[in-house]
């Protein structure tokens, strides 16, 4: 086609995109230098938008929005946008300083200048969660209280720069510092007992600012990482699933809170555990919170698998795993005692912090009626942790048990059939083949100890 001729065109489509647009679009363009591959992504509630960048590096495009908050995502780079309709955005960033370099011009720039800003801030000024979390409750209380001050203050010094944010935005910004200042406290007990090594010691009334907090809300869910954050962990708690699942979900289950509902499924799948006798009445809670019926497929098709594996069932088999000591082994040729099977690899960290509590369990029960087991799930010819380095591995830390390597990783039938999702994932198989626990404590746990106790080991 002749270079004349789609002069107009080009002409054309720009200013349809201009001109075009319903009331519920907003017109993105923009450079991004130095990029990394030939797209950008703005995603969102029910929006997951990709825009191709020509070879320059420059788009336009269009976005049909449902609310205000927005992420920006460029290889792993992200920045939160906020947009409303009639905005026209040009947004500039050099990839190789992404935060540092993001500026926003036209209609809406003032709000995503100052989330770029803020953005910026936050990385030039980590947490230094260790030390924050370390506190005794005084001094813990002390410091989130001056973090929500200078965050007050930071907004508030934005606006007093000859700049006026969006009400609606300010009105989301106020409620994250307030949901952030809650998420820590929340997150305290557990934390500290992470960080600090021990139990926290807290007042009665420590806990007391989340006992009004409105954990259905879910225009606040779409908008704010840390109310979310808020809602997944209250309404995941395990602790609160096992005691009382139906009360715990059933003020969300008569809500309309759509996209709560679908996280708390999403993640809520993985309480349904092995070893719980909770699962019935919590497969029943979560499938009446979804109305997707792939969801629900996936639900049922976890629960039936978990169905199979309860206590005194006949354990899944594995055969011929490669030995380390030499020759193959199968999960028949080790029955005739208890057998303590942990699945790990030699990329998982929390497997390795594991060792020393299996050597200190496997020499507390050298001459009893069990066998440890050790299963690497590691993918042989995956570059660095693979074959070569479990050999390495069980080398130079000086392995005990027996050490065996799966034949497919994480797709083994074995590890399949107790549905094992994420490692270090412990068993318990009697000496006749029956499961006595599909998700036993780790070694570190005195449950362990008690649970072989139990069992006269």
């Amino acid at each position: 086609m002749n270079n004349k001729l789609l002069i107009p065109i080009i002409t054309a489509l720009i200013v349809c995109v201009f001109s075009c647009n319903n009331n519920s679009d907003v017109i993105i363009s923009g450079t991004i230098s130095n990029q990394v591959n030939d797209s950008i992504v703005i995603s969102g509630p029910n929006v997951k938008k990709t825009i191709r960048l020509n070879e320059n590096g420059k788009f336009l495009d269009t976005i049909n929005i449902s609310t205000n908050i927005y992420t920006l995502i460029h290889g792993r780079e992200r920045t939160s946008m906020f947009l409303k309709p009639g905005y026209s955005l040009s947004i500039s960033i050099d990839n190789k300083e992404f935060d540092e370099s993001l500026t926003y011009s036209g209609e809406g720039s003032s709000n995503n200048n100052y989330l770029a800003a803020k953005t910026l801030n936050s990385s030039l000024n980590p947490t230094d969660y260790k030390t924050m979390y370390s506190m005794d409750e005084d001094n813990f209380i002390k410091h989130i209280n001056e973090t929500k001050t200078s965050e007050l203050a930071f907004l508030n010094s934005f606006e007093n720069n000859n700049t006026t944010l969006d009400n609606e935005l300010k009105s989301i910004e106020l409620k994250e510092i307030d949901y952030k200042y809650l998420v820590s406290i929340q997150r305290y007990p557990v934390y500290y007992k992470f960080y600090g090594k021990k139990d926290p010691k807290t007042s009665d009334n420590f806990m007391k600012p989340l006992e009004d907090l409105n954990f259905i809300n879910n225009n606040d869910y779409q908008v704010s990482q840390s109310y979310k954050s808020l809602v997944l962990s209250h309404f995941l708690n395990q602790e609160s699933i096992d005691n009382n699942t139906n009360d715990h979900f059933k003020e969300l289950i008569e809500s309309n809170a759509t996209d709560i509902k679908k996280d708390v499924v999403f993640q809520g799948k993985y309480s349904l555990r092995a070893s719980s006798d909770n699962n019935e009445v919590l497969y029943n809670a979560l499938t009446a919170l979804s109305n997707d019926s792939t969801q629900i497929s996936e639900l049922t098709d976890l629960y039936n698998k978990l169905s199979i594996i309860k206590e005194g069932m006949k354990s899944p088999e594995f055969f011929d795993y490669e030995n380390y000591k030499g020759g193959t082994t199968s999960l028949s040729d080790l029955r005739g005692k208890y057998l303590y099977i942990d699945v790990w690899a030699t990329w998982c960290g929390p497997c390795i912090a594991e060792i020393p509590a299996s050597k200190k369990m496997e020499k507390l029960y050298r001459d009893k009626n069990i066998e440890f087991v050790y299963i690497s799930i590691d993918v042989r010819d995956r570059p660095v942790y693979n074959y070569d380095k479990w050999r390495q591995m069980i080398e130079e830390k000086s392995l005990g048990g027996v050490q065996l390597f799966a034949d497919n990783a994480w797709d083994s039938k074995f590890t399949k059939a107790f549905v094992i999702n994420s490692i270090p994932r412990y068993l318990l198989i009697g000496p006749d083949g029956n499961i006595v626990s599909g998700d036993a404590p780790r070694p570190s746990d005195q449950k362990l100890v008690e649970l072989f106790d139990s069992l006269d080991i």
